[in-house]
């Protein structure tokens, strides 16, 4: 029961023996060697009780110190016991709280160590790569530009325009990809792309020229591109292409007839007979040291021949 009630019930439970001890040792003293009126004398004059020969005044004394003693000890140990108390309290109340899942505490664990582990590897690979070096490289080169874009802007509108271009961008990406081409860079109406060899090259303006006279047959508006494509050695530095080959194939976009691809003789070179081309003789280029031979894709139904 004092492990239930703690030292205050352990302490209750000796006052109680204790006085009902008492009072029966009174009892019978009364009873049998004096009577309750002197017991009454006693209480209002302690010492008469050896006169009267009240013998459990021994036991009351000595019982009542031992009283006393529990009682100090039951106040010294109540903060412990009330501690003692709450620490229970907490266990069982953990104890009824229910048990998270095992098995998802470790798929948890599992998923934060892979997304820590992930991001000290990127680090590390962002720590280590090294920005790429400029390299030389052999490469086929196309720019693309829309013949007098200035007059049809003007004509429909810069809203009207945009969405032209938006088209335009579209068909010429698409064409790209297609024949393995890469996008190197876009400025307005005008596409610069490079290619794994010339015929690939080659191919992708018959494609994009093919297409585009599709979409003039739907228009009202005489949309036309010209296409001029080189190949030689280029530096390639951070997906940029720098070199002659880049600004002769620029400059050869420019002698270029709306609607016409036209090439180098290097180009030519490299195409074997499977499309039908058509010389344009030497041409003076602005800021070429030396004229160039151009020649002219015949892309037509007509005449062209073994470009699927």
């Amino acid at each position: 029961m004092s492990n239930q009630g703690g030292p205050v019930g352990g302490f209750v439970i000796h006052l109680v023996t204790y006085v009902a001890v008492c009072g029966f040792l009174v009892c019978l003293w009364a009873f049998t060697s004096g009577s309750f009126a002197e017991v009454s004398d006693i209480a209002r004059e302690p010492d008469r009780a050896r006169e009267l020969g009240f013998w459990p005044i021994w036991v009351i004394l000595a019982w009542g110190v031992a009283v006393v003693i529990h009682l100090a000890a039951t106040i010294v140990g109540i903060p412990g016991s009330m501690r003692r108390r709450r620490r229970k309290a907490r266990e069982r109340h953990r104890a009824r709280r229910p048990r998270p899942d095992a098995a998802k505490i470790a798929a948890q664990v599992g998923e934060e160590i892979m997304a820590r582990s992930a991001q000290a590897l990127q680090s590390l690979a962002d720590k280590r790569k090294a920005p790429a070096t400029p390299s030389r490289r052999w490469v086929s080169v196309m720019f693309t530009d829309i013949a007098d874009s200035v007059t049809h802007a003007e004509q429909i509108g810069d809203d009207e325009w945009t969405k032209v271009i938006s088209r335009y961008r579209t068909l010429v990406r698409a064409a790209f990809a297609a024949r393995g081409g890469e996008e190197v860079g876009t400025q307005g109406d005008g596409f610069l792309g490079k290619f794994p060899s010339p015929a690939e090259a080659v191919l992708c303006g018959v494609d994009i020229q093919r297409e585009m006279d599709g979409v003039q047959e739907q228009s009202d508006l005489d949309l036309q591109v010209r296409i001029g494509i080189h190949a030689g050695e280029a530096v390639e530095d951070d997906g940029d292409l720098i070199g002659r080959v880049v600004n002769l194939a620029a400059r050869v976009t420019g002698e270029a007839e709306p609607g016409e691809v036209l090439v180098t003789e290097p180009v030519a070179d490299y195409l074997g007979g499977k499309l039908r081309l058509e010389d344009k003789g030497l041409r003076e280029l602005k800021g070429v040291p030396q004229p160039r031979h151009l020649l002219s894709v015949r892309w037509d139904a007509d005449d062209a021949k073994g470009t699927n």
